[in-house]
């Protein structure tokens, strides 16, 4: 199965964070620069992943000028993963698979990740927190069918209050994970304005930019993966534009599976990714200019590497 970006476990990174080794305390690095960050999974000749690797083993080159990683997580570096499921009424027929790919994500986490759910339609509704125990996570995915399709899709407020409220007092790498067609209420039939020419996205766009938690959307049902019950049109192309930028602008990613089916093995990977994938930040040395695309690349000496992203745009 062929995905937009390279793996989805990028995915899971959190902008600043960085760690002593897996006894030590893990610790928060905030700081007030746009930090660029990217995860690595290292693999060595026989394409076994090298688990053990320091920060003095990476290197990171943008655009070709080798740059200082500000921050490192190893590979023990805890995951905190809020898995995020659309369940207005456009992904209806959809929330079977989301069941089963939030149930094969559980599987697979380690001791040390945390996991939460949560639901949007009109608002934000958090299914499972942080310390529940996994029965209690599989008895809040039975009853997500059973609530019915909600009325609207509050999708950029619901992912303001997510960034901003529901990883409060979590330690360790931080991401949101996103299962949505990214067609919020209020464009309506027609995009009046695209991008952050529209206010209400705009305000988003901002607020998930300050709470610097990468942003990964699985998305259905787009221009890119047309699935059942899809229409084509400005609104069809919007809501993926959208969802792209505020992945970009996050450090997030977007992936496309081809099909229904295919959801349950993208969570699949996911989750069996995290448990290899290192997070490198930095600042970049290049001037800030706005819309200019920078090209990453990560080396480890004698081993083969395989990055989250491999570009950004500067917000």
């Amino acid at each position: 199965m062929r995905y937009a970006n390279a793996l989805l476990v990028a995915a899971i990174s959190s902008i600043g964070i960085a760690t002593a080794p897996a006894q030590e305390p893990v610790y928060q690095l905030r700081v007030d620069v746009p930090l660029v960050s990217v995860d690595v999974r290292v693999n060595d000749s026989r394409g076994q992943p090298m688990t053990s690797l320091v920060e003095k083993d990476f290197i990171v080159v943008e655009d070709g000028v080798e740059q200082l990683i500000q921050a490192f997580s190893s590979v023990d570096t805890p995951y905190n993963i809020l898995l995020l499921f659309d369940r207005s009424g456009s992904t209806q027929d959809q929330w079977s698979f989301m069941q089963r790919a939030a149930s094969r994500f559980m599987l697979n986490l380690r001791k040390q990740d945390s996991l939460a759910l949560g639901a949007f339609d009109d608002g934000l509704m958090m299914l499972s927190d942080w310390k529940d125990p996994a029965k209690d996570v599989e008895k809040a995915l039975e009853e997500l069918p059973k609530r019915g399709p909600g009325g609207g899709t509050n999708l950029y407020q619901s992912l303001e209050r997510a960034t901003q409220r529901e990883f409060r007092n979590t330690t360790g790498r931080r991401a949101l994970i996103v299962l949505s067609d990214g067609r919020d209420t209020s464009l309506g039939n027609r995009p009046q304005r695209s991008g952050t020419a529209d206010p209400a996205f705009a305000r988003t766009y901002s607020a998930v930019q300050r709470a610097r938690i990468p942003i990964y959307f699985v998305a259905l049902n787009t221009d890119k993966n047309p699935m059942g019950g899809y229409f084509s049109g400005t609104v069809v192309i919007e809501a993926r534009t959208r969802m792209e930028l505020l992945a970009n602008v996050t450090g997030g990613g977007i992936f496309f599976p081809k099909g229904i089916r295919d959801i349950v093995d993208v969570y699949d990977q996911v989750s069996r990714d995290l448990s290899s994938s290192y997070t490198l930040a930095y600042v970049s040395s290049h001037s800030a200019i706005q819309g200019q695309s920078h090209q990453i690349q990560v080396r480890v000496h004698g081993a083969k590497v395989k990055q989250s992203r491999e570009a950004y745009i500067t917000p």
